[in-house]
């Protein structure tokens, strides 16, 4: 009966002591971590959104004349430059045109010569003709001349001023004619000139609406042409963002997982889309890019950028309370202690109000297997 109440006396005698010894055990163990101060790091607030490469000089050539093509100077993917003509519109009709219109003008101008010599010399009979009424009118009070020769000189004279009128509106109209002439010649020339257009920018040849050959009708396409150095990226931003989206704002531009570029807005919206409480943004693109218009880009758009302290992004824990917190090493022993954070850039996390921690130990490895109290060994 003895051995069967001591057993259990034995049993309760060292189980405390089990206890403290296992405290023991975990006061005293070690955790391997390294340690970093706070450092300096530029902080950027991001909105991550994809955007469309599209061309700002961009359209179709079409025929100002209707024709047949006599030739397209480009293929599709070539590139021309600024003023070339593109194609060319029944050159032989036209130019036929324009020689008959050079040759109505001269026949025009010498029309006018003749209209011009015959107000000429209506003014040198208007002259003859009003001597001789004077000199007939003086005699005629004098009584030297009968009426009837005085009436014969005013008739003459009458008759020279009616001549002279006659010969200056058939000199207008012949003037008139001239500048038909002329107009008919610009306006021959100017069709001429229409049937090869150019464009007044360096020009990519996309598509090819028409081949050669083929008749083409007046504001009918031939050919799609952008500018590859007017190309910039568009995309549409949440209504939410239109006060801090303004132009100047910084935009990365990513492909297939890259940067491409970086870029500003130059251009945003006055106007949110009712349907999608949206608005347009847009960013040019240096000339060199290797994007292709109707390309679709991640961009990084920049709200905000300023220089603060932080510590690794790892080094920030979830804490009491839904606060963060972070270890640090005081005297050997791992401490806690709660912190405010800010923005993450590039893996470092902003820490709020950093005074206190500056120059102190703040475990940056390790700091996932850390209790409050442990020993701590520091590695190198």
């Amino acid at each position: 009966m003895k051995k069967y109440f001591l057993y259990p006396f034995l049993f309760l005698t060292l189980l405390p002591g089990c206890g403290r010894q296992q405290q023991q055990k975990v006061e005293a163990r070690t955790v391997k971590v390294r340690t970093a101060a706070l450092r300096k790091h530029e902080f950027r607030e991001i909105f991550r959104a994809q955007g469309m490469v599209e061309a700002a000089r961009k359209g179709t050539i079409s025929s100002f004349v209707p024709g047949r093509i006599d030739r397209i100077f480009f293929e599709e993917g070539t590139v021309a430059e600024a003023g070339k003509s593109l194609f060319q519109v029944d050159l032989k009709n036209l130019t036929n045109r324009v020689e008959l219109a050079r040759k109505d003008l001269e026949v025009a101008k010498a029309s006018r010569l003749t209209t011009r010599q015959g107000v000429k010399l209506a003014q040198i009979r208007l002259k003859k003709a009003e001597r001789d009424y004077k000199r007939n009118q003086t005699l005629y009070n004098s009584k030297a001349v009968s009426a009837d020769a005085y009436e014969q000189a005013e008739t003459a004279f009458n008759s020279a001023v009616v001549m002279l009128e006659g010969a200056v509106a058939l000199d207008a109209a012949a003037a008139a004619k001239v500048q038909q002439a002329e107009t008919a010649l610009k306006l021959a020339g100017q069709t001429l000139a229409d049937s090869h257009p150019s464009v007044p920018f360096r020009a990519l040849i996309l598509e090819k609406f028409k081949e050669e050959s083929e008749f083409a009708g007046a504001g009918m396409p031939i050919l799609a042409v952008e500018d590859p150095s007017s190309r910039e990226i568009s995309c549409r931003i949440s209504a939410v963002y239109w006060e801090r989206l303004k132009p100047g704002t910084e935009i990365d531009v990513f492909f297939a997982g890259k940067k491409v570029c970086g870029s500003s807005v130059y251009y945003r919206a006055e106007v949110i889309e009712p349907a999608s409480r949206t608005f347009e943004i847009k960013a040019k693109l240096p000339e060199d890019t290797s994007l292709k218009s109707g390309t679709l880009c991640d961009l990084e758009i920049v709200l905000a950028r300023r220089t603060g302290w932080g510590t690794n992004s790892d080094a920030v824990l979830p804490g009491r309370e839904g606060r963060m917190s972070l270890f640090l090493d005081e005297g050997g022993r791992a401490k806690e202690t709660s912190v405010s954070c800010g923005l993450t850039t590039d893996g470092t996390t902003e820490i709020l109000s950093p005074e206190p921690l500056l120059g102190k130990a703040v475990i940056v490895r390790g700091q996932a297997f850390v209790r409050e109290g442990d020993k701590l060994e520091i590695e190198r």
